[in-house]
C-alpha cells in the first residue's frame, strides 16, 4: 500500500470515527433528528465523507496515479472532507446551522470556509478522479463499468448541492426559520443530493461481489449494467419527486412504477451475484488479502495455522 492511500484511508478512517462518536452522543444527548441543528449532520456527514473517500483512494490507487500525483490529488480530497466535516461538527457544538448561516461574522465565515473547501479542494480533485478512471483504470470489465458508473453518478451530487445551496439562497431566509432543502411545497433536495453520493459504494461492492461469483465475466457486466440502470431510476425518482415540489413518499403513479422496476432490478442483481458465488474463489480471495495485510506472499501459507502441540 502507498503513502497516499494509507493517508487517504487514515483519514476515512478518522471520519467514520467521528460519525460513530456522535452516534453515541446522539443516543445520550437525544433532541430531534431533523432541522438545521441536530447531531444528524455530524453523523451523516462523517459517514458520508468517510465511505466516499475510502471509495476515491481506492479508485485513485487503480488509476495509474504517481507517488507525487497520488499524494497531490488524495491530499486533497482527505484534506478537504476532514475540514468540511470538522466545520459542520464545530458549528453543531456551538448550537448553530453550519450552511447558509450569516447570524454572526463568525458563522458567516464558516458558511463561506464550507463553500470554499468544497469548490477548491472537493470538486476538482473528484471531476480529476472520474477522468482518470475513464480513462485508465485498471479492473475487469464489470469493475470499471461499476466504477464508472457510479463516479458519473457521484459527479450529480455536485450538481444536487449546488442546487441546494441555490434553493437556500433563493429563499432568504435564515436556516432556523425554515428549512432551506425544500423546493416548492415539499420537494427535498436532500433526497437527491444523498442518493446520488452512493452509487461509486454501491455498484463496486456489487462487481466485487460478482468477481466472486461462478458467472462468466460477460453475465457480470450485464448483471452491473442493469444494477446501474436500477440506480439510475431510483435517481431519477428522487429528482422528479423534489423538481415537482412533492414530498419523497408522495409518489404519482409514474414515479411509483419506475421506482419499484429500478428497486427490483438494483436487488435482482444483487441477488443473482450472492446466489452463484464461488466457495473457491472467496476463499482465494480471502487468502489473497490476508497475504496482503500480513505481508506474508505465501497463499495458502499465509494463513495462520492451529499449533497440534
Amino acid at each position: 500500500m502507498s503513502g497516499f492511500q494509507r493517508f487517504g484511508y487514515g483519514a476515512a478512517v478518522l471520519l467514520l470515527a467521528s460519525s460513530a462518536f456522535h452516534l453515541l452522543v446522539y443516543a445520550v444527548d437525544g433532541g430531534g433528528w431533523d432541522g438545521p441543528v441536530s447531531w444528524r449532520k455530524p453523523i451523516l456527514f462523517g459517514f458520508a465523507f468517510g465511505v466516499t473517500l475510502i471509495s476515491l483512494v481506492w479508485i485513485a490507487a487503480r488509476s495509474g496515479l504517481g507517488r507525487r500525483q497520488g499524494g497531490w490529488l488524495v491530499g486533497a480530497l482527505s484534506v478537504a472532507s476532514v475540514l468540511e466535516t470538522g466545520l459542520i461538527d464545530l458549528q453543531r457544538w456551538r448550537g448553530v446551522p453550519s450552511h447558509l448561516n450569516f447570524g454572526t461574522p463568525f458563522d458567516a465565515a464558516v458558511s463561506a470556509a464550507l463553500a470554499v473547501v468544497a469548490i477548491v479542494g472537493l470538486i476538482p480533485a473528484i471531476v480529476v478522479v472520474t477522468v482518470l478512471a475513464w480513462r485508465r483504470f485498471d479492473g475487469a470489465p464489470s469493475m470499471r463499468l461499476a466504477v464508472r458508473s457510479g463516479l458519473a453518478v457521484l459527479l450529480l451530487t455536485l450538481v444536487s448541492g449546488a442546487a441546494l445551496i441555490a434553493n437556500g439562497r433563493a429563499i432568504g431566509l435564515p436556516p432556523q426559520a425554515r428549512d432551506l432543502s425544500i423546493f416548492g411545497v415539499a420537494g427535498q433536495l436532500k433526497v437527491p443530493h444523498a442518493v446520488t453520493l452512493h452509487a461509486v459504494q454501491v455498484l463496486p461492492v456489487l462487481a466485487g461481489v460478482l468477481a466472486l461469483s461462478a458467472w462468466s465475466e460477460v453475465v457480470r457486466v450485464r448483471l452491473v449494467a442493469v444494477a446501474a440502470l436500477g440506480y439510475g431510476g431510483v435517481v431519477l425518482v428522487s429528482v422528479l419527486q423534489a423538481a415537482a415540489g412533492l414530498a419523497p413518499a408522495d409518489l404519482t403513479v409514474v414515479s411509483g412504477v419506475v421506482l419499484v422496476v429500478s428497486v427490483a432490478a438494483l436487488a435482482g442483481a444483487g441477488v443473482a451475484a450472492v446466489g452463484r458465488l464461488s466457495r473457491r474463489r472467496v476463499v482465494a480471495a480471502v487468502r489473497v488479502a490476508w497475504a496482503r495485510l500480513s505481508g506474508v506472499p505465501a497463499g495458502v501459507r499465509g494463513l495462520p495455522r492451529r499449533s497440534h502441540r
